[in-house]
């Protein structure tokens, strides 16, 4: 129990280091490939806050990653160092290899955790999420018997994900038996929602999400 729930655990703080790292990379790309790299536009294409974006911006200038001079006009130009082409090329190779991990682990528990859902019975799944991992559910339910007939995600802004629909609620989602959990940094919360809203609906939870789904709601 205690071994699992620091999987859990591990899987979150795994991810959200991923996302930095991604963000990190992110920044280094777009100070590379611009001309004039504007912070706010920057934390607009990566959908993060302008204070958050100035933060990035200020940890890759102190670790030389990037230096920055000032133009006329009070406007300042950034660039890339030797010491950031060398990190830019480390965290790609960092961020190719995780999604990768990531995906492959994915993909194996959700195409047993489908299978075994068809054998309980399930037919029309719906999907709790709207992220990476609620795309590889989607991905994986082709070689299974189960449908998954669409995504129920509160705050989304996308409409449809490969054809099915995104909505916040159950009843907008039509004819389904069954809900299937794949979301990761939210994962008690959502889960919690849903069992509330619609107590009588079975909500099938990854073998990787278990301990701590089970560990906040029990």
């Amino acid at each position: 129990m205690g071994g699992s729930a620091l999987s859990s655990q591990a899987l979150i703080k795994k991810k959200r280091n991923e996302s930095d790292q991604e963000i990190v990379l992110r920044l280094l790309e777009h100070v590379e490939s611009a001309d004039a790299v504007s912070q706010d536009r920057f934390a607009r294409q990566v959908g993060i806050a302008k204070g958050l974006a100035n933060a990035y911006f200020n940890r890759c200038l102190h670790k030389g990653w990037i230096k920055m001079r000032q133009v006329p006009k009070q406007r300042f130009l950034y660039y890339l160092t030797p010491k950031g082409f060398a990190e830019k090329a480390s965290l790609t190779a960092q961020f190719l290899t995780h999604s990768y991990r990531f995906y492959r682990d994915a993909r194996a528990d959700m195409v047993a955790l489908m299978r075994e859902a068809w054998t309980n019975g399930h037919r029309r799944l719906v999907v709790l999420g709207d992220g990476e991992l609620a795309e590889i559910t989607l991905i994986v339910s082709h070689e299974t018997p189960v449908d998954v007939v669409g995504f129920i995600a509160r705050e989304s802004s996308r409409a449809y994900i490969a054809g099915r629909p995104v909505v916040p609620t159950w009843s907008q989602i039509g004819d389904a038996d069954g809900a299937v959990l794949a979301t990761i940094e939210n994962a008690s919360a959502v889960f919690e929602w849903f069992r509330a809203e619609q107590p009588t609906v079975t909500v099938i939870v990854p073998e990787q999400l278990r301990s701590l789904v089970w560990r906040k709601t029990k």
